[in-house]
């Protein structure tokens, strides 16, 4: 399929997108088939991926103490702010893995992400997210829109030595921190949280029903 009719019919998909953030409550096997639809999973297989998740939980992540039991993974309900707290911890992997202490930082300021993921979805099209144009002689203009998130990451001797407070950028923010942030320390660059935030709504809304007791209603 050509590069444009993906992105024509991925267009459509976000059209169809609530305007309003929805609730969500997924079952872990059902959050576990949003985060493999999007690719997260990768080649691993589905009991390695499991068990990395299962690390994860292990570690505060995504859920706080005390939000599910100790043992039970029955007991989880993933609303969305939990699933984009995975695929955002999903996408700074390095080396098929998240140091601790990056862990330990986004836990810390889970409340300013939550309202981050909120914003993002929001104003996916509009307000500080509406779009803007960047042309250049000889090439075709380029459309960037959504809001980006910067969590203001510094690695030094490969130990984190700084982390947010996490920023919403607009995409010519987002633009200029891509130009200007050019040392190594500064490897992780602004992610497109109103992209991420679409594939994460539209998933889980598809997402197929994998449960153990009586069925709950996903979104309300």
């Amino acid at each position: 399929m050509a590069p444009h009719t993906k992105g024509l019919q991925r267009q459509a998909v976000c059209d169809e997108l609530p305007k309003v953030l929805p609730r969500i409550r997924l079952h872990h096997g059902e959050a576990l088939w949003v985060l493999t639809q999007l690719g997260f999973r990768g080649v691993a297989a589905e009991s390695t991926f499991k068990e990395y998740i299962k690390s994860l939980r292990k570690l505060g992540t995504p859920f706080a103490r005390g939000e599910v039991g100790p043992s039970s993974r029955s007991l989880a309900n993933y609303s969305l702010y939990h699933l984009m707290e995975l695929a955002l911890i999903l996408t700074l992997r390095v080396y098929h893995m998240v140091p601790d202490s990056l862990l330990i930082e986004i836990a810390r300021h889970r409340k300013d992400l939550y309202r981050h993921y909120r914003r993002a979805y929001s104003e996916r099209r509009t307000g500080k997210g509406s779009p803007v144009v960047v042309t250049a002689v000889g090439h075709k203009p380029v459309c960037m829109q959504g809001l980006f998130l910067d969590l203001q990451i510094d690695f030094s001797g490969g130990q984190l030595t700084s982390f947010g407070p996490p920023k919403l950028l607009s995409p010519f923010e987002a633009l200029r921190v891509f130009v200007r942030r050019g040392e190594a320390s500064r490897s992780f660059l602004p992610i497109q949280l109103s992209s991420l935030a679409e594939s994460v709504v539209g998933a889980a809304l598809q997402a197929p029903s994998i449960r153990r007791g009586p069925r709950k209603r996903r979104s309300g």
